[in-house]
């Protein structure tokens, strides 16, 4: 069965057309343009891996172009189309020009096909033919076929999917849309369909693996490619990808074919068809695009346009910065509408998403004309969006769209423009790129981009061609904004078209490493196989000056040597490795390199600055310096909500509308958030601590960076893994902190997280925060509830509280141990066990084991464990210690997909502590027993400062001691003492006890500190309790023991409160843990607890105030302190204690 029914055959070597450019200049209020073409789209930029091995076809070129002119009786018509095909295009009532011309190309040969022709030309068309073309021939052949078309944005691709799922499901072609709106959970499903839309970052992802199965039986039936937009290439953030994925479709094709043939089949190569409004050098890409296949190039200059274009190029004087010169333009914009538009639909183009909406909303407050429907249309449609701002501007007629919209609101906005109910709509270059508007009216405002560059050619020819698209008008007018400076330049622009060029070499070193990773170079000559390959290497023998080459008989010399320096740039930072006969082999570096898609910039930083002490908020700052987050830069209209969420506390209505405080991220950043490393350590915090963001842009932004988080966490563990020889010190602690982020990466929960339970189905962010607030932090805690308790919470049915709790009881529960035996020398193990009898099996579960010592050794690293390598008796692995000389040993078990899992387990091995007994009043001001005075027991042995530990466990019976443990050689004192400024006021009194004697021996060690030594002739009664917490002192007054005469000391004298401020070393972890226990608080506080501020306190090194007499002798280097006022403050809501002096006068 054929498609077309009649008989003719174009010759191939006459198939292509072009003609002259039309170029008509003329100039009023800037600078009059008629007739340029345009071009259309562009995507993002990952990171790449390749194709290799194929020679450079040897084929004279350029091809010759011939301008066809086909007889009447072989002018090629919808009626030669077989009429089951002619139904899946039941809006075209005729051929074009351009469609006629490439039609018969594509439905009579096989040949690969590259066509350059003007906007709103039918390009699309050309394309939906050559799938008709596949689908018959499948159909007479009874195989099977897989079309794979390529946009370079999510928008064009979700477009021809809506189009083509209609229009083509019915004869055979299933459709998926296969990008970032749209995930494929298991690839494998990709093969049930035959037509496939992605995006070039998508489909180079996915290619990644063409080897695995599940992506080969994907693969090997593509008998079709189709590239829309192929100038993309040209942008030098987009292009190299874009070039990479046809370059690794091209080595695919050419092993599939290979195969094929040693099998002694028909090899069945690829058919590419590439269409772009703007690519003047078309023979080059149709030489690159030859394989088994011939490529046939077409040109068509703008005369073949079915609508016309009017352009023009207004300048204005510049401003003093390239967004003042953008925001005056919005004066401007109402009366160019009015001159231009004719009332019809204007598309204005703006720089940022903040300009698009300020954009929006100024034309919206205007007296500007503007022929929409009447209010009560436009009120019904403001009513069914989400954003509040977006409605407020369509009840006047004049909508925003840009990425950061929801996906629903973005969709009603387009349609809403396509059927004339909006004016005007300002817009950001998402919709430049192929999406088909009915804007008779296109205005560039502008022509940089957010981050203050000149848009490139292409994007500015993009633009201009979304007007008067032939869908929706005959004609159509482009008016671009521009600084006076820029005048001549755009003019040129608009006039004439450059060639397009390649961006590969920019990412050679990331492309070359992940070739020689995936096996495909293996030695210097296959990297110049490859490299001769690439469309980089046509363009330089064509424009050998672009990059930087001397060209000739040079080039391939020049070529060869910058390869050659690159493989030596990768060597040096031990990403490759060259053995005998000039093989090159890969490192374990250079294979994690390739599979996470980090740039070479960003290795090059891990490797410089990761030392292997990581802590968890350093560990999560180094990996905010990558270079892949240098895309998300930090707005202006962005800052005010960074940095209220980078403050300790913030106000729900900053988030989510509410108006409760609730706390700030976990690390601060320390100075103000103005950059992008900033922006996206603060967006990484807010999503682990369940913040809701209200802006939906920084909500989507945030959103992407944590999935990019989660592959540069997962590439530093293998990287420590592999260099572990390049840590001396050790790199046990980086290792923990970063196989923690990566935990937290996946879950989006920090890993002591309130909210775990936002991993249960059917749970999110506010639900969990409502189980937190009562008290269901915990898995054990949901375990122990009652399901009618949980329904309670949260306000759900019966049997919702059945399904969590049953669904927590199934998950598993593991304990970790090292553990030593009697044996000498001895032996160590760890050993994980699973203790829970209800553990359901179908719950997947996959964690990491980690073991080091105290020195920062990595003992043991176990990493993607799951459930069945853990038997009924546990797991137990042996240790080696190569030093004994060691205090302790940790285990840890961290789950890589659940938070809340999670244990560890410390063995002590150094002998017990030192142990000194002593009495200590707690701070009387905010625990129960507020007479007791303080009474120290000091050896002549051991002299310490009591433990805020001891001071927490302070019971109303103070005649019990209790005993702390001390170790002298992790204990360090200071030997001066730092005295307050007298008080005024002092009536309450608190002293230390000791014995005499114990004091003239210690006046022979100058390094104790004076605060342990202190003593008075007995004890006193405080009158009334101290309830205050002091400001630190600006200056000290340092005291010399030697000259105290403590015996001499009569009570009278007693005037001078003393501050102690001991180093950081005296208080542990634990203690602070212990003596701030939330269910310690006897007393109603209000907003601001006492013990917020005594751990306040505690930080800045300070201790309680005690008041003792003034010694008889001071020293000679005393320093007298300024005086300070004492304010009082009621229901102990004291405030920061660094800021705050209170008095116990009443």
């Amino acid at each position: 069965m054929s498609i077309i029914k009649s008989t003719s055959v174009v010759n191939r070597n006459t198939a292509a057309c072009t003609a002259p450019w039309h170029k008509e200049e003329g100039g009023q209020a800037g600078y009059d343009l008629v007739g340029t073409p345009a071009e259309d789209e562009l995507g993002p930029n990952p990171p790449f891996a390749t194709m290799a091995k194929l020679a450079l076809p040897q084929i004279p070129f350029p091809t010759e172009h011939v301008h066809v002119s086909e007889p009447e009786d072989e002018t090629f018509t919808l009626n030669h189309l077989e009429p089951t095909i002619r139904k899946a295009f039941p809006k075209l009532k005729a051929f074009n020009k351009v469609q006629m011309a490439v039609g018969k190309t594509i439905l009579q040969s096989d040949d690969s096909i590259v066509v350059n022709a003007p906007t709103g030309s039918g390009k699309t068309v050309i394309l939906e033919l050559a799938m008709m073309k596949l689908l018959t021939q499948a159909r007479d052949s009874n195989t099977s076929f897989r079309i794979v078309y390529i946009a370079p944005t999510r928008s064009l691709c979700a477009e021809k999917f809506q189009d083509w799922k209609v229009r083509f499901t019915p004869l055979g072609i299933s459709c998926i849309q296969f990008d970032g709106d749209n995930a494929v959970e298991d690839v494998g499903k990709l093969n049930d369909y035959r037509l496939v839309l992605s995006t070039p970052e998508k489909w180079e992802l996915f290619t990644r693996r063409w080897d695995d199965q599940n992506v080969a039986v994907v693969l090997r039936p593509i008998r079709l490619f189709l590239i829309d937009e192929i100038q993309v290439m040209n942008d030098s953030e987009r292009g190299a990808n874009l070039e990479l994925v046809v370059s690794r479709m091209k080595y695919i094709d050419a092993r599939v074919c290979r195969e094929q043939k040693n099998a002694g089949g028909v090899a069945e190569p690829i058919r590419f068809i590439a269409v772009s409004a703007c690519i003047p050098n078309v023979d080059d890409f149709a030489q690159w695009l030859r394989s088994d296949r011939n490529a046939v190039p077409f040109t068509f200059d703008e005369t073949n346009r079915t609508t016309r274009i009017e352009r023009h190029v207004l300048s204005f004087p510049s401003a003093s910065n390239p967004y003042k010169f953008e925001l005056n333009l919005n004066y401007k914009l109402p009366a160019i509408i009015e001159q231009y538009s004719r009332q019809k639909p204007t598309l204005v183009f703006c720089t940022s998403r903040k300009s698009v909406e300020s954009t929006a909303k100024f034309l919206a407050r205007s007296n500007m004309k503007r022929t929409v429907p009447g209010g009560a249309m436009l009120h019904e449609l403001s009513s069914n969006l989400a954003n509040r701002n977006l409605q407020d501007c369509v009840a006047k007629g004049v909508a925003y769209h840009h990425a950061g919209l929801l996906h629903s609101d973005r969709n009603q906005i387009e349609n809403h423009f396509r059927a004339g109910h909006l004016a005007v709509l300002c817009c950001t270059s998402t919709l430049c790129m192929g999406v088909n508007l009915p804007a008779y009216l296109v205005i560039v405002k502008s022509t940089f981009n957010h981050a203050g560059k000149d848009y490139s050619d292409n994007y500015i020819l993009q633009m201009i061609g979304r007007a008067g698209r032939a869908e929706y008008s005959e004609d159509g007018v482009a008016v671009i904004l521009t600084t006076d400076a820029n005048m001549a330049r755009y003019r040129k622009i608009v006039t004439e078209t450059v060639p397009i060029e390649s961006q590969l070499h920019r990412k050679l070193p990331e492309l070359l490493n992940s070739e020689i990773a995936h096996g495909i170079i293996f030695d210097q000559p296959a990297v110049m196989e490859w490299i001769k390959s690439t469309f980089f290497f046509v363009r330089a023998r064509a424009n050998p000056d672009h990059y930087h080459l001397t060209g000739g008989r040079l080039l391939e010399e020049e070529v060869e040597k910058l390869c050659t320096e690159t493989i030596e740039s990768l060597e040096a930072n031990e990403l490759i490795m060259k053995q005998r006969s000039n093989m090159i082999v890969p490192s374990a570096c250079g294979r994690l390199m390739a599979r996470n898609q980090l740039s070479f910039q960003t290795m090059k930083l891990l490797q410089q600055d990761m030392k292997g002490k990581e802590t968890l908020s350093e560990m999560l700052a180094l990996i905010t310096r990558a270079s892949e987050f240098s895309e998300y830069k930090c707005r202006q209209g962005e800052k005010k909500i960074l940095n209220a969420l980078n403050g300790p506390t913030i106000s729900a209505t900053v988030c989510d509308g509410g108006d409760e405080l609730a706390a700030g991220i976990r690390f601060r950043w320390p100075q103000r958030i103005s950059t992008t490393g900033a922006k996206v350590y603060c967006l990484v915090q807010a999503v682990f601590g369940n913040l809701s963001i209200h802006d939906h842009g920084l909500h989507q932004e945030a959103a992407k960076i944590v999935t990019l988080g989660a592959r540069i966490a997962r590439f530093i563990v293998g990287l420590l893994t592999a260099n572990r020889a390049r840590f001396e010190q050790g790199h046990f602690r980086a290792l923990v902190s970063v196989t923690t982020l990566l935990q937290c990466f996946q879950t989006k929960l920090w890993e002591n997280s309130p909210f775990l339970t936002k991993q249960l189905d059917q749970i999110g962010p506010r639900l969990a925060s409502h189980l937190a607030d009562r008290g269901k932090t915990t898995f054990q805690a949901i375990r122990d509830s009652d399901p009618r308790e949980i329904e309670c919470i949260l306000k759900k049915q019966p049997p919702f509280g059945n399904d969590i709790v049953n669904y927590v009881s199934g998950l598993p529960e593991f304990t970790i141990a090292v553990k030593k035996s009697d044996a000498d020398p001895p032996a160590f193990t760890c050993t994980v066990g699973q203790k829970n009898a209800n553990y359901d099996p179908e719950i997947s579960v996959c964690f990491s084991v980690l073991v080091g010592d105290s020195v920062n050794r990595v003992l043991l690293h176990q990493d993607n464990c799951t459930m069945e390598s853990i038997p009924v008796v546990g797991c137990t692995w042996p240790l080696t210690l190569k030093d004994t000389a060691i205090d302790s040993i940790s285990a840890h078990l961290i789950c890589q997909d659940w938070t809340g899992l999670d244990c560890s387990h410390t063995l002590r091995l150094t002998d017990q502590l030192t142990t000194v007994k002593h009495r200590q009043t707690a701070i009387t001001n905010f625990f129960p027993n507020q007479s007791a005075v303080n009474e120290t027991v000091l050896t002549v042995d051991k002299c310490t400062v009591p433990s805020v530990l001891e001071l927490s466990r302070l019971s109303a019976n103070t005649s019990k001691a209790n005993v702390t443990f001390y170790s002298e050689d992790n204990r360090s004192f200071t030997s001066a003492l730092e005295v307050s400024r007298f008080g005024e006021n002092v009536t309450g009194l608190n002293f230390t006890a000791f014995d005499s004697t114990i004091f003239e021996k210690k006046l022979e060690c100058p390094n104790i500190p004076i605060g342990s030594v202190l003593s008075v002739s007995k004890p006193i009664e405080p009158k009334k309790p101290l309830r205050s917490i002091l400001k630190p002192a600006p200056a000290v007054l340092a005291a010399d023991i030697s000259v105290c005469q403590a015996a001499a000391i009569d009570r009278d004298q007693l005037q001078q409160p003393l501050k102690c401020f001991p180093p950081k070393e005296i208080f542990q972890t634990d203690e602070l843990q212990y003596i701030f226990q939330p269910e310690r608080y006897t007393l109603s506080f209000t907003l601001c607890s006492p013990v917020d501020d005594i751990a306040e306190c505690f930080k800045k090194y300070n201790v309680f105030i005690h008041n003792f007499k003034t010694f008889p002798s001071e020293p000679e280097e005393s320093l007298l302190v300024s005086e300070r006022t004492a304010r009082k403050r009621k229901n102990f809501d004291l405030g920061p204690a660094s800021s705050v002096i209170c008095s116990d006068d009443e």
